[in-house]
């Protein structure tokens, strides 16, 4: 379990947790026995995954394990920054990202920009270091319009109303402000795609166009439309590697009632994402790119 951490964080440890490898280190020297350092990275990293990523419920804890980088979606680093240069922010912008997951796309940014950054997830509690809240908890801190741009991450199709999802986005940031929703589109019309969205990571994707004109109509002014297919593929082939691990580590939970439930999620999570890799192969199923600017 601890490896498996290690590998799943692979930024540098922070300094708290470096000094805490040099104690151990010094403690080891000063009692004589032996130290295994890559032993005590992997603990200290699963110390800062626990630290960081919320307990959430079985279905989010499958992703997680799947996708890694407290992500909830497929996605990396340069994913992430493909999107966040089309929005042309300048260099301290404050920025709002919806979909952030577990942080993996503010971390991102964090690490790329020097923006000021706060994030929305469909999460149970507040992940404080990277200032990401809950929905149900955005009445309480919403200040409106005071965002110079945004991104959007798989959030519109997710929601039983994405008209409403986007009039939110829409309320946080300034007149003309940028605004990039990256979202799963249709690729055409009669595609059966019902078997790619199962509860509980159900969600309804439209065409393409017909995305545009509800941003359109919820106080944006749509400027590109970009079809991220193919650059959206590996990263989906690139998870289907950490099936393996993921496996592993739902069989080492004790508790037999769990364990059959994550075996469960986790056999219908393979399921869907091969009928949506199948559906994209197919040219059903698309990932798209929709830049807009707020309407003033």
């Amino acid at each position: 379990m601890a490896r498996e951490a290690a590998d799943k964080i692979e930024e540098p440890l922070d300094w708290r947790r470096r000094f805490a490898l040099e104690s151990r280190r010094f403690n080891a020297w000063w009692e004589g026995y032996a130290f295994d350092a890559s032993e005590v990275r992997a603990l200290l990293a699963e110390e800062a995954l626990s630290d960081r990523a919320p307990a959430g419920p079985p279905e989010q804890n499958i992703a997680l394990s799947i996708w890694g980088e407290d992500r909830l979606e497929p996605g990396d680093p340069a994913w992430t920054m493909r999107h966040a240069r089309t929005l042309g922010v300048t260099l301290k912008a404050r920025i709002v990202v919806l979909g952030a997951g577990l942080g993996g796309p503010v971390r991102d940014l964090k690490n790329g920009t020097r923006w000021k950054l706060s994030g929305y997830a469909r999460i149970a509690e507040p992940i404080k270091s990277l200032d990401i809240i809950p929905y149900d908890a955005a009445l309480s801190r919403i200040n409106r319009a005071s965002a110079d741009g945004g991104i959007s991450f798989f959030e519109l199709h997710r929601d039983p109303d994405p008209a409403m999802m986007a009039l939110f986005a829409a309320e946080l940031v300034k007149a003309n402000a940028p605004f990039a929703f990256v979202d799963f589109t249709v690729a055409r019309r009669g595609a059966r795609l019902r078997p790619c969205f199962p509860e509980p990571w159900s969600g309804a994707p439209r065409l393409a166009d017909q995305l545009a004109d509800l941003i359109d109509k919820s106080g944006f002014r749509v400027n590109d439309v970009v079809d991220e297919t193919r650059a959206f593929l590996p990263l989906v082939s690139r998870g289907w590697s950490h099936w393996r691990a993921a496996y592993a580590r739902v069989r080492d939970i004790t508790n037999r009632r769990q364990r059959a439930e994550h075996l469960r999620l986790l056999a219908q999570y393979a399921h869907l994402w091969a009928e949506r890799f199948d559906a994209i192969k197919a040219g059903q199923l698309q990932v798209t790119r929709i830049l807009a600017r707020r309407k003033g």
